[in-house]
């Protein structure tokens, strides 16, 4: 279920995703399996390998119930989660106590000034709306948000994972927030952003046959990077 930010009139504003019904459930129905927990293992090796060793203030844009916030305190002193769910930001708020400040807010239009953060990080969102705009849109509102010299890291699905995978999944399946690497880099506009380093990360289902198992663990690499399930963008603010 998707609703219209009651803040903003103005239609080009990507809807916000009310989670509110899948929130109690989301964290026992999400990454336990063996294999689900190999790969998250595995991405969150990878994030932090790109993430700054240490900043003052962080954000995690779209939040859910605390992935990222949890990944965050490791290298920022104080660490801010947003998010459009009320019920998702409550769940951070049981995790985390007063170890982390939370907000409800449309990630399009972020309650905070320009340049108040360090670091922005935005997980496992994106590839919930369909177009290269909308995706833009909420990466130009967490560099409003970060410091000259600040970093933004966005993760996106790869239409080009596998070769095939990712393209049959975009065209012919009903996934519809996968996105090919050179839509990525459009995504951090120039006069805003560095250009993006692009660093993947886990391999499709396909490729894991115990011979080439081990690949899973160089993503980092071209042309593994390219073929990653997931994509971390990574980008400095101008």
């Amino acid at each position: 279920m998707t609703r219209r930010d009651p803040a903003s009139s103005d239609p080009s504003i990507p809807s916000i995703q009310d989670y509110s019904d899948l929130a109690k459930t989301y964290d026992a129905k999400r990454y336990v399996e063996e294999v689900h927990t190999a790969h998250e293992a595995r991405r969150r090796n990878v994030l932090l390998s790109i993430l700054p060793s240490q900043v003052d203030i962080a954000g995690d844009v779209a939040c859910g119930t605390g992935r990222g916030i949890g990944i965050l305190q490791g290298v920022a002193r104080r660490v801010v989660g947003v998010d459009g769910t009320l019920a998702m930001l409550r769940l951070v708020g049981d995790k985390f106590g007063h170890a982390a400040w939370v907000a409800q807010s449309n990630a399009a239009q972020l309650p905070f000034p320009d340049g108040t953060f360090d670091l922005v990080i935005s997980l496992n969102f994106l590839h919930l709306f369909k177009t290269v705009d909308e995706k833009a849109a909420f990466v130009t509102e967490m560099g409003r948000v970060v410091k000259p010299g600040g970093v933004v890291v966005a993760e996106f699905d790869n239409a080009l994972q596998g070769l095939v995978l990712g393209a049959a999944r975009k065209y012919l399946g009903k996934d519809i927030g996968y996105d090919w690497p050179w839509q990525i880099r459009r995504c951090f506009t120039p006069d805003i952003f560095s250009a993006p380093q692009i660093v993947g990360a886990n391999l499709p289902f396909v490729w894991r046959l115990p011979i080439v198992s081990r690949l899973d663990s160089h993503t980092k690499t071209f042309p593994l990077s390219l073929l990653s399930t997931r994509i971390f963008a990574r980008a400095i603010r101008r």
